[in-house]
C-alpha cells in the first residue's frame, strides 16, 4: 500500500498539489487524470523516489518513502516513464531481464519470468533485436515488459498507451487490470474512456489545490468531468 497524508508536491518552488490524502491499495487500479501541468507526472516521480520535492507523509507498506533503500524500493515499486530514450544497444530479452535486478533470484528463474513477460506483452518475435532498432511502439512494449518483469507490488504508469496502436492498447490494459488483482496499479492517463473502462479508482486533479478521489463510479460523473474540463470551474 502507498499512503499519502497531508502530502504537498512541489515542482521547484511551486506547489502543484497540496494536502493530498489518498491510499493506493493492492487490488486497485487507479487512474490519475487532470489537465496538463497539474502535477500528475510529478506525483509519480515522487512516489517512485525520483524526487524528494514533497512535504507531508508518504509511506510504502508502512515505511516512510525516504527511509527505504534503493533495492527494496525497486522491489516495491516499478515505474514506467512517460518518455524514455534508449542509449545502449541491449537486446530486447536483455532489456526485459533488467527488471529482475532488484531480486536475488536464480538465473533460471529470471529467464523463465522474462520469457513469460515477453509472451504476455506479445514481443517474443523481438527478443533478439536491439532496442535501438525498434519503432516507438515496439520500444514502448519493451519498457512495459521491463516493469512487469520487476514484479513489484506497486506499478506506476505514466501515459502507458503512448505510441501504441488501438488493438494493442486494449490488450495491455487488460494485462494491467489483471496485474491489479493482486497489486496496486497507478496510471496517469489522458484517455478518459480507458480510465472509465479499466480503472477501479480515480484521482482527479483539478488544480487550485482541489482534487477528488474514490471509486471510478463516484468520481467520473458528468458533474465532475465538467469541472475537470471547464477552465472557469473551481470546487466550492
Amino acid at each position: 500500500m502507498i499512503s499519502l497524508k497531508k502530502a504537498s508536491i512541489f515542482q521547484e518552488s511551486a506547489v502543484l498539489i497540496r494536502n493530498l490524502d489518498v491510499e493506493f491499495n493492492p487490488g486497485e487500479f487507479w487512474g490519475i487524470i487532470g489537465k496538463n501541468g497539474v502535477g500528475k507526472s510529478t506525483l509519480l516521480n515522487v512516489l517512485a523516489g525520483m524526487s524528494n520535492h514533497y512535504e507531508g507523509e508518504i509511506q510504502i507498506d508502512g515505511q516512510p518513502l525516504n527511509q527505504i533503500n534503493h533495492r527494496v524500493r525497486a522491489q516495491k515499486i516499478s515505474y514506467l516513464l512517460q518518455e524514455q530514450e534508449p542509449c545502449l544497444a541491449f537486446l530486447v530479452e536483455e532489456a526485459i531481464g533488467m527488471g529482475r535486478f532488484p531480486w536475488l533470484t536464480t538465473k533460471s528463474e529470471d529467464i523463465d519470468i522474462t520469457g513469460e513477460v515477453m509472451n504476455q506483452c506479445q514481443i517474443n518475435h523481438l527478443q533478439g533485436r536491439s532496442i535501438l532498432k525498434l519503432s516507438g511502439g515496439e520500444r514502448r512494449k519493451v519498457e512495459i515488459g521491463t516493469c512487469l518483469a520487476q514484479q513489484s507490488g506497486h506499478l506506476l504508469l505514466d501515459e502507458p498507451l503512448n505510441h501504441l496502436d488501438v488493438v494493442y492498447q486494449k490488450h495491455i490494459m487488460q494485462v494491467f487490470k489483471q496485474y491489479s488483482q493482486r497489486n496496486a496499479v497507478i496510471m496517469v492517463c489522458h484517455d478518459i474512456e480507458a480510465v472509465k473502462k479499466y480503472c477501479s479508482h480515480v484521482l482527479m486533479l483539478l488544480g487550485n489545490d482541489c482534487y477528488l478521489s474514490g471509486t471510478s463510479a463516484t468520481i467520473l460523473t458528468e458533474t465532475n468531468l465538467n469541472k475537470l474540463f471547464d477552465d472557469s470551474s473551481q470546487l466550492n
